[in-house]
């Protein structure tokens, strides 16, 4: 496997297990941490493709979706399509961590099981748009999860 395709894998890997992470607080009302791990799943996930199609350094520094989507790889034209779940996640990359990220409370109060339903969904999405684009790509081991 090439550096390029070892350094996806390692992305795509973690960004599975933060998804499953993600479900997991969902499931015990954890919705703020869920929301902040659907993001982290989504950002690692995009950084995976971003490491697959060998994107420069400066657009990996980022930890916005919506900024990875723009300066999507041409090869990945159809990723912006989930513009919208990019949206989504984004939101939740600081209010769903800190409490002067609200204008008042601390996250676990604002955070409902409906918001975690669509950080989760919206990061399920960006996954599975990663996994079909390498498995159209025969990258299978990119998305392969582990044993």
């Amino acid at each position: 496997m090439s550096k390029r395709n070892s350094e996806a894998r390692r992305w795509f890997q973690q960004a599975s297990y933060d998804l499953k992470a993600a479900r997991w607080n969902a499931e015990g009302g954890f919705y703020d941490t869920a929301c902040f791990l659907g993001q982290q799943s989504g950002e690692k996930a995009l950084k995976a493709l971003m490491y697959y199609c060998g994107s420069r350094k400066q657009a990996l520094m980022t930890h916005s979706l919506v900024e990875m989507i723009r300066q999507h790889p041409p090869a990945a034209e159809g990723l912006p399509g989930l513009i919208e779940d990019a949206r989504i996640l984004d939101l939740h990359y600081i209010p769903s961590r800190y409490p002067n990220g609200l204008p008042s409370g601390y996250p676990h109060s604002f955070y409902g099981n409906e918001t975690a339903d669509h950080a989760i969904a919206s990061a399920q999405r960006v996954l599975a748009f990663v996994f079909e684009f390498s498995a159209s790509r025969g990258e299978v081991e990119i998305t392969r999860e582990e044993e």
